[in-house]
């Protein structure tokens, strides 16, 4: 009888939390709850003319050899601002793919000559393997070429946490988000909201390592 009322302590606040979970999955995969969560996470700027436009990566899917969504409206995002003369040039910034032999910089490059960007226009950045990285290493090619000022554009959750870290490398930058091009569709809202928690725990991480 102990037992028995030993273990039902201990499986109640287990049932507990699952239901806890299973009801914020369920917020997040059926709503637009997500939102809410990647407003503090923000920074969206009015653009300015600017040197170049800086596209971060966020990784490649590997069994289509393609760019997840969010991948894609970056660089569209950075096209829009070529296209209306904000910038002349584009640095595409992701390096090696987990576990593959090609760079998220390439797929970038290939999706936005695609999109009408001359080649000419596009520098690959494919060493970063983070955010942090993102920022060294771009930072490097605007100085190889002299340019002063900088159009950041990646994610709208992601960014607060990526302007912060050119900023604390002392880089001239607007930042610049991008968003879901398309709302609604439940396994994109589910995507979005990890994306999201992630990137909480990523800034976390980030200001502990004075990144930010």
């Amino acid at each position: 009888m102990i037992a028995l009322l030993n273990q039902r302590r201990i499986a109640t606040p287990i049932l507990w939390l699952l239901f806890a979970a299973a009801v914020l999955c369920a917020l997040f995969t059926f709503t637009d709850a997500y939102q809410l969560l990647a407003a503090p996470l923000t920074n969206d700027e009015e653009p300015q003319q600017a040197d170049v436009v800086i596209v971060l990566g966020g990784g490649v899917v590997t069994h289509l050899k393609t760019l997840p969504w969010g991948v894609q409206e970056r660089v569209r995002k950075g096209v829009d601002l070529i296209t209306q003369g904000y910038a002349d040039s584009m640095i595409v910034a992701g390096g090696l793919v987990k576990d593959q032999t090609y760079t998220e910089s390439e797929f970038m490059r290939a999706y936005a000559e695609f999109l009408g960007v001359s080649p000419d226009a596009i520098i690959e950045e494919g060493q970063s393997l983070d955010t942090h990285q993102n920022a060294q290493f771009s930072l490097d090619i605007m100085e190889a070429h002299g340019w002063d000022a900088a159009l950041i554009v990646t994610s709208d959750f992601h960014t607060r946490r990526a302007c912060n870290v050119f900023e604390k490398q002392n880089a001239n930058i607007t930042c610049i988000a991008s968003h879901p091009a398309f709302t609604g569709n439940y396994y994109r809202n589910l995507l979005e909201a990890k994306s999201v928690i992630r990137d909480y725990c990523a800034t976390a991480y980030y200001f502990v390592m004075g990144y930010i």
